[in-house]
């Protein structure tokens, strides 16, 4: 049994856009692998003005010859701050998951 050439074209024709379609699909990435993202981000987002805060407030210390009294004071800032970071991202990333619906 022998294929028809307009058989073999029509064939050809949708194998054609079938590979079109594919390049202009974007790759969508798993749940799982946003999960990380977000939470990463979030843990970035809290962790780092904490660390340059006990930093920033040890070297203070150390230059002005005094205890701990910096390092509390801005450590403590930089809880706030990574507080208030986590809650901004966290409306972000609220956003962009209602958004993508």
């Amino acid at each position: 049994m022998r294929e028809s050439t307009s058989d073999t074209e029509k064939m050809a024709q949708r194998i054609a856009a079938f590979k079109h379609k594919q390049k202009q699909a974007k790759p969508k990435r798993s749940d799982i692998a946003k999960f990380w993202e977000n939470a990463v981000r979030v843990a970035v987002e809290f962790v780092s003005p904490v660390f340059i805060g006990i930093c920033i407030g040890y070297l203070l210390d150390k230059w002005f010859d005094t205890r701990i009294i910096f390092m509390l004071i801005l450590a403590i800032f930089g809880l706030a701050a990574g507080m208030l970071n986590v809650y901004r991202t966290a409306k972000q990333i609220e956003k962009d998951i209602d958004g993508s619906k």
